[in-house]
């Protein structure tokens, strides 16, 4: 699966008519045009109908948070006056808001935000299953190529030897996974030798149930080069607690056959 994750492609894009014709397949997908009335935010539309749309598997930052300027403008400029069309659930989030992909001129525009690094990943399932891959592969390249929220401006980013240095801030931080230790309550991708000083990514039940329903294993990130985001805590070494596949992404992927399960 990582490695689909980041098979290289000239186009990062959904060709329009296979996406339509997929997701329109899901009965509870809905494909329709609209008219832009204004840019809430960087991830945020509010259309001439007065309904208000929420681009699917991304997060942008809020108003008076760094970059949050960017990315309001990046969408702007993506979306520019033309209809979009709309691929949306059925179900709308809890503000009322539709959860769609919007595409603008046969791009995609919530994979142009992350390819530009003024959005971060932000998979929440079923709905936006279809581009989690495009999401996810277009973020780990923005992360690799040191791009917008990536830059180490808006997020500091650390190495996994000096995460103890950052209890309570949220970071990025980098590393090598060395290992997967399957405990019975808990997952750990252990960055170091001693698990009771060094860094870990850890997976309670819930985190592993979101790997599952995108179809990772989290094995397969042993032997890769990862960025790690969330605020670090400390439980024996530094951790951070990953809620799904959204907050680590593959720079370098060297996975090792086995997935070594290590020992506690």
């Amino acid at each position: 699966m990582i490695a689909q994750m980041l098979r290289a492609g000239a186009a990062s894009l959904f060709i329009l008519a296979s996406a339509t014709s997929s997701l329109a397949a899901d009965a509870g997908v809905v494909c329709s045009t609209a008219v832009v009335k204004r840019v809430v935010d960087g991830d945020t539309l509010e259309l001439e109908s007065g309904q208000r749309v929420r681009l699917l598997g991304i997060d942008t930052p809020e108003r008076g948070e760094s970059m949050a300027d960017e990315a309001s403008a990046m969408l702007e400029k993506l979306i520019g006056s033309n209809p979009l069309e709309l691929i949306s659930c059925r179900d709308t989030d809890p503000y009322g808001r539709l959860l769609s992909v919007v595409r603008a001129d046969d791009v995609n525009v919530n994979v142009a935000l992350i390819r530009e690094g003024v959005a971060l990943p932000l998979l929440i399932p079923p709905c936006g299953s279809e581009i989690s891959d495009e999401i996810l592969r277009n973020a780990s390249i923005a992360a690799k190529n040191g791009k917008g929220l990536y830059s180490g401006e808006a997020i500091k980013v650390v190495s996994h030897l000096d995460a103890d240095d950052h209890i309570g801030s949220r970071v990025m931080v980098r590393g090598k996974v060395l290992a997967l230790h399957r405990g019975r309550k808990a997952w750990h991708l252990n960055f170091g030798e001693d698990y009771r000083t060094d860094f870990t990514a850890v997976l309670f039940d819930e985190g592993r149930s979101r790997f599952r329903e995108f179809d990772i294993d989290p094995g397969d990130l042993v032997g890769a080069e990862v960025l790690v985001i969330g605020k670090v805590k400390r439980y024996n070494g530094p951790e951070i607690i990953l809620r799904g596949p959204d907050q680590i992404l593959v720079l370098n992927p060297d996975p090792v056959s086995g997935s070594p399960t290590g020992s506690r």
